[in-house]
């Protein structure tokens, strides 16, 4: 088909082409903080190779009108700790303060105050007399000289008891070596979807293809086609992410609430697919009852209402109440597909499904297999992610995290793929529907021809008879 061929050579080309230009981590932050907030953690942990870069400025000041700059007792620290430090410290829970994201935050005690004399791979006061009390921007550049992840932390040993507004304004970038790519453990994820991206392009076109000539009419090739084209475009949004946090360093929350939302309606429409062949709708019958569509409808709503809140939530309390109704329309859900696709499966192995024509075997085998392959691809999505969770908590480094993402996508490529040739099967039973039945002579007619035929053989049996009877006369 030329159309392909040329799809094919324009991603071709656009592969070749298209230029490889990546950065690091790069952060910009506004912070009012207290100065009883002993621990404030200002970057996630970036993964770099040895002889890494990190250039940070900031500046200190005053909050309110007129704004005056903090007094001399507040005491500010910046500290940068790799993953070791982090860990052998539990910073994590540093201190006993009740305030869970700062431990320390109203705890004037030794153990938080020495928060500032922990070793750390770099440390700078950034604030505090008689060292630091410079309003200005103050800037820092240094080597990251070993090859893990590191984090920046600002940490403030005030011991006064009043407590005390500060203003925070840092700039962070954080660099492998020569500024080639991001950190270790996402540096793949670029190449990983941009591959994905080509597959499913290729997969969309092909099954759109299909579906305007193979599958016409077909209805759950169309949702299976709608379903593609959504997967499509969360992978364009992943990889556009990542292309410009690799290129810029800057971390686009549009793009990655824009990919939230095309991965939340990607599988509801894959799982409301999944649940109308479970169902066995145009496969063992025409339409669904009334209370099945009402039911359809109320979860699919539900599933992609409260998807999309949490995709968009900012209030961690209601965040935590939209995933949990979320996983709960999810499991019920995933709990009708399971009933309804064994319901059917073992209704026709039985032969107890009540059709409105009887089955021929070859049709009988193409239901069977449909429900099958179906079985196993869902079985698929509900194990992997159990055994990809063992897998990364046992097997995986940190700095293999990509792996776990490549293997998830290729589990979602190739359930794709097994669902695209399942079709051939359907196409195949609604040809065979579609044909007339044979023709067969009437019950009547075979009856009479097989009754009719005992009365010929006495017949003859009789004139037989009677020509023996009369034979020795005639030799008389």
């Amino acid at each position: 088909m030329p159309a392909s061929k040329g799809f094919v050579a324009w991603l071709f080309a656009w592969v070749v082409t298209m230029p490889w230009i990546v950065h690091g981590y790069r952060g910009s932050f506004n912070l009012t903080i207290s100065s009883k907030t002993r621990m404030t953690k200002i970057t996630p942990f970036y993964g770099t190779e040895r002889n890494g870069n990190a250039s940070i400025s900031v500046q200190i000041g005053g909050v309110g009108r007129p704004r005056k700059p903090p007094s001399e007792y507040v005491n500010m620290y910046l500290a940068v700790f790799n993953a070791k430090q982090w860990i052998d410290y539990d910073l994590s829970s540093y201190g006993s303060g009740s305030d869970e994201g700062s431990p320390c935050s109203t705890d004037d005690t030794h153990q938080c105050i020495q928060l500032c004399s922990l070793p750390s791979v770099k440390r700078f006061q950034v604030w505090g007399d008689p060292y630091k009390r410079n309003t200005g921007r103050q800037f820092y550049s240094f080597p990251l000289t070993e090859r893990t992840e590191y984090t920046i932390v600002l940490f403030s040993c005030s011991s006064q008891a009043q407590t005390e507004l500060v203003n925070v304004v840092m700039d962070v970038v954080l660099l492998n070596p020569d500024g080639k790519h991001l950190s270790i453990e996402r540096a793949p994820l670029e190449m990983i979807y941009l591959l994905d991206l080509i597959c499913y392009a290729m997969l969309t076109f092909l099954c759109i293809v299909q579906r305007f000539s193979v599958y016409k009419g077909v209805r759950l090739h169309t949702i299976f086609v709608v379903t593609l084209c959504m997967k499509l475009f969360q992978v364009i949004f992943e990889m556009v992410y990542y292309r410009k946090m690799s290129t810029t360093g800057i971390d686009d929350v549009a793009l990655l609430d824009a990919t939230r939302m095309c991965d939340i309606m990607t599988n509801a429409v894959f799982l409301a697919l999944l649940l109308l062949i479970s169902l066995g709708w145009t496969i063992t019958r025409d339409r669904l009852t009334k209370r099945e569509k009402q039911l359809f409808w109320v979860f699919f709503s539900m599933y992609g209402v409260f998807g999309l809140m949490h995709s968009i939530c900012n209030d961690p309390n209601y965040c935590q109440s939209f995933l949990l109704a979320f996983y709960v329309v999810k499991f019920l859900i995933t709990f009708c597909i399971i009933v309804a696709l064994n319901a059917n499966l073992e209704r026709l192995r039985a032969g107890t499904l009540e059709l409105s024509r009887p089955l021929t075997p070859t049709q009988l085998y193409c239901k069977i297999l449909i429900f099958y392959n179906v079985r196993w691809t869902f079985l698929a999505i509900l194990v992997f992610p159990i055994a990809l969770m063992f897998v990364e908590v046992a097997v995986l480094t940190w700095e293999q995290a990509w792996i776990g993402i490549l293997l998830q996508e290729i589990l979602y490529l190739s359930v794709f793929v097994v669902i695209a040739h399942t079709f051939k099967f359907y196409k195949q039973d609604q040809l065979m529907q579609s044909q007339p039945p044979a023709v067969q002579d009437p019950p009547g007619i075979s009856q009479d021809n097989s009754g009719g035929q005992p009365e010929d053989q006495a017949g003859n049996q009789a004139n037989g008879a009677e020509q023996q009877q009369t034979s020795p006369r005639a030799n008389e």
